[in-house]
């Protein structure tokens, strides 16, 4: 098993544990972060070594990406009847999928590698390097279909999230927060290069709504652990201790829970941000040549994916050379005074947790691979 960033962590974790509650004895050896570690994985390399965002910010890490490379094919070679589950990061595990393939070793990819946006030359690398695709969205399903690739929709973690409106209170208690006060989450990213990129323009928006709203908003920054990092860089300290907000070690999701509005950093977190009923903001920010080789390749009408899988581009997003303090603040103070803005992102996204395939994705994800190892490894 190999996970190169959080939200794999988190899959792949939670992939182990239900494989474990259906009673299914194995060993897992791998990459892996700490969830995946907690879980039971032996790992030969560390996802936290290997963790970048973007084209340009894979040069820097290049000697730790070629020894991890190398120790995971050696595990594969020395275990020939293994099962190689690459998740997600295809810039690492498409590679890897086809040197397992090659090897003899059976390939079941967790998370389709967005070819949708990307393009789908990728569904022929698939269709030739692995063995069975799992789907976190179903719209991905009749692409792979189409393309002769093994595929089955097994749903993404956020579909089990719903609206909880009575932890709000209990949130804004413990962070000792009036009723009254509304709440801004701020969902900086789990990555040193995303969070150090979003961050201030995260903390100078909020900044500026609460200035023009008069103190009826508190901040509060959910920190994956890179938060502590960035703030060693002067711009971005300076903002923080202007702003002064509650750093939120935990959960994002019990966060966004407690929270009347969010700022969230594309990905993952605005899925569960949706699901969880709170309107958001989206930002995206990467390194220049990141963005312009991303311009050049990808073909979607939104990147956030809550925009994405609801089919809509309910929630604003700021890309970019738009992605400032003031065009966040401006943002924010249209979803914290106008009940209609609030209103109109919340109906957009009434069904995501639905069109996300509800419960109990990582249970149907140990099914299917259950079913594919039991069938002797044909999808």
């Amino acid at each position: 098993m190999s996970a190169g960033e959080p939200s794999g962590d988190r899959l792949g974790a939670d992939l182990l544990a239900a494989l474990r509650a259906r009673g299914v004895s194995f060993q897992a050896k791998g990459i892996g972060g700490p969830m995946l570690r907690e879980a039971g994985l032996e790992t030969i390399a560390s996802m936290e070594s290997i963790a970048v965002m973007g084209f340009a910010s894979v040069l820097g890490r290049l000697p730790e990406i070629h020894n991890a490379r190398r120790g995971l094919l050696r595990l594969l070679a020395a275990h020939p009847d293994a099962v190689f589950i690459p998740i997600d990061s295809p810039g690492l595990h498409l590679a890897l999928a086809r040197a397992a393939k090659r090897m003899g070793n059976r390939v079941v990819y967790y998370v389709c590698p967005q070819i949708w946006a990307w393009g789908r030359g990728r569904i022929r690398r698939l269709r030739e390097d692995v063995d069975l695709t799992l789907l976190l969205f179903d719209f991905e399903s009749a692409l792979l279909e189409e393309g002769g690739a093994a595929a089955r929709w097994v749903g993404h973690p956020a579909g089990a999230l719903h609206p909880q409106p009575e932890r709000r209170a209990e949130v804004k208690e413990m962070l000792g927060l009036d009723p009254r006060e509304q709440l801004l989450a701020l969902l900086p990213g789990s990555r040193r290069d995303e969070v150090r990129r979003h961050l201030a323009p995260m903390l100078d928006g909020a900044a500026r709504v609460i200035a023009q709203l008069g103190g009826r908003v508190r901040a509060a920054v959910s920190d994956a652990g890179q938060v502590t990092a960035a703030l060693r860089t002067p711009e971005i300290r300076a903002l923080w201790d202007i702003l002064m907000p509650h750093h939120w070690r935990g959960d994002a999701k019990e966060l966004v829970r407690g929270a009347d509005v969010a700022v969230v950093a594309s990905g993952t977190a605005t899925l569960e941000t949706a699901a969880l009923g709170v309107p958001q903001v989206i930002v995206y920010k990467t390194g220049w040549v990141n963005y312009e080789i991303a311009k050049r390749l990808v073909k979607v009408p939104s990147i956030g994916l809550a925009n994405l899988v609801a089919g809509t581009r309910a929630a604003p997003e700021l890309i970019q050379r738009n992605a400032t303090g003031p065009r966040v603040a401006a943002e924010l103070a249209k979803l914290l005074t106008d009940p209609a803005a609030r209103d109109a992102q919340l109906r957009a996204f009434a069904r995501i947790s639905e069109r996300l395939g509800g419960p109990g994705a990582a249970d149907r994800a140990a099914a299917a691979l259950i079913e594919f190892v039991g069938s002797g490894g044909a999808a």
